[in-house]
């Protein structure tokens, strides 16, 4: 079911705050999209990124009205191989599904979910992702 992890993103309140966070204090690359998403380019992961609750609940809910249904915290996406099997068995399994499969504007094929413990994660096809191009080591 999952290939790997594919990403990790911090659902903040505040991203200008996190923004200022991740870039000057502790010194990472920080590319700005939107006013609701940025990237961190952090060393050893794929993909890193800051998401404001307004816009995970709009992704997810499909209006910002919703961000108290989005917990604050640090989401995980999986890649997998097919999204809709992959959310069935999630929810087999009897795995809240928050967010039924749907393709993004960038294309990106996802589906959200709630884990028992309560954090906000995402299952994902992302074809032109799914190799690593960097080489990954520990220091």
């Amino acid at each position: 079911m999952l290939r790997h992890l594919a990403s990790i993103a911090e659902v903040v309140e505040d991203v200008d705050a996190a923004v200022h966070f991740y870039r000057d204090i502790l010194g990472l690359e920080v590319e700005v999209h939107s006013e609701g998403y940025a990237d961190v380019t952090v060393p050893g992961a794929l993909h890193f990124g800051i998401w404001s609750r307004a816009e995970a609940a709009n992704a997810t809910y499909g209006s910002p009205d919703a961000a108290d249904r989005v917990p604050l915290g640090f989401t995980i996406g999986f890649e997998v191989d097919d999204v809709l099997t992959a959310e069935k068995r999630l929810e087999d399994a009897g795995i809240e599904v928050i967010q039924s499969t749907k393709t993004e504007p960038w294309k990106q094929i996802t589906s959200r979910f709630l884990t028992p413990g309560g954090s906000f994660c995402e299952i994902a096809e992302t074809p032109w992702a799914r190799s690593i191009t960097q080489q990954m080591k520990a220091c």
